[in-house]
């Protein structure tokens, strides 16, 4: 259930993808421009996505006829039991774009990076130190690379 899941939703970013590359602005008066690879790359994600989509379906078919005694609120509580980190990271990365508009790039990626560490790993005193250490140097490191040797330029918040 969870691959037909993840399948629907590729297939959502795919399309999403290829509709939103249309509008990259052309460099000269070739055939291909800005946008032509990323489509190229949404289609093969789609056509994949697609694949896995029915592939998936095929199974729990099957195995729906095998399995008729479970309720399909037990089968979600089993996916939602099984895959709550998941469910949580996504819920953070949401978060993170979110918190990026507001409190800029450098200080919402350390959180980011520090929470969801936590979350994931082990919650020692040194993990923590670790984790916090690598996302400050990190970030930073990304940040003043980016914006200074390739003058690529970083949402600001409020306070970065």
């Amino acid at each position: 259930m969870g691959e037909l899941i993840v399948a629907i939703a590729l297939i959502v970013l795919s399309v999403l993808i290829y509709t939103q590359t249309d509008d990259l602005p052309s460099m000269n008066e070739s055939q291909l421009d800005a946008g032509s690879f990323p489509q190229f790359v949404a289609i093969i994600l789609g056509g994949l996505s697609l694949i896995l989509a029915i592939k998936q379906t095929i199974v729990l078919v099957k195995a729906r006829q095998q399995n008729n005694e479970t309720s399909i609120k037990e089968q979600l509580l089993y996916i939602v039991k099984e895959h709550k980190l998941v469910f949580i990271t996504l819920a953070l990365l949401f978060l993170y774009i979110l918190a990026i508009q507001i409190l800029g790039f450098i200080l919402s990626s350390i959180i980011f990076m520090i929470v969801t560490a936590l979350v994931i790993g082990p919650r020692t005193k040194k993990s923590i130190v670790t984790v916090s250490s690598i996302a400050v140097i990190l970030t930073l490191s990304l940040y003043f690379f980016f914006q200074n040797v390739l003058q690529v330029r970083f949402p600001t918040g409020v306070f970065f």
